[in-house]
């Protein structure tokens, strides 16, 4: 009896250790860290082109390297992929797939990003996390080359 008792104990251990192992994994990343997966029923794309789904997979979320792969699908049905891979030093990178340019800066608790394309598109948006980690939102300010402004607001599950 002593032996079982003792093995239980023992799983019982190393189950509750299995979230502290996973989060000492992630330890020193940012709030981006992880795979996100758009939820559209919950997005407001203000007007803007819409998309029919998008994933972000975030493997360094750290102020000397964000990177990251987007895979998105546009209302058309047009599959688009690009990567980014910077530090959150507020400078300009090049994206990717892209002829864009990215640049970030982060906060406790707030990833600030900026996104410039060549037709003078300028993006602007705040990423925050919900309190449980499990939602992610992107509050954008797209100021068009023609000087409209769309707001939107793109809401992901993480999918870990």
């Amino acid at each position: 009896m002593r032996n079982c008792s003792l093995r239980f104990l023992m799983v019982l251990a190393l189950v509750a250790l299995a979230p502290a192992a996973l989060l000492a994994q992630a330890a020193g990343q940012g709030i981006m860290f992880g795979e996100w997966k758009l939820n559209v029923a919950k997005c407001n794309f203000g007007g803007g082109p819409k998309l029919l789904g998008m994933t972000v997979k975030v493997s360094s979320d750290t102020p000397a390297l964000i990177q990251f792969e987007v895979n998105q699908t546009t209302d058309s049905g047009f599959a688009v992929a690009y990567s980014y891979k910077g530090a959150a030093d507020g400078k300009e990178y090049p994206i990717i797939g892209s002829s864009s340019v990215y640049s970030y800066t982060e906060e406790p608790g707030v990833v600030h990003e900026t996104q410039k394309d060549t037709d003078g598109t300028i993006t602007k948006g705040d990423f925050t996390v919900s309190a449980n980690g499990k939602v992610g939102t992107w509050t954008y300010t797209v100021t068009n080359q023609d000087g409209t402004i769309v707001k939107q607001v793109l809401v992901f599950n993480h999918a870990v």
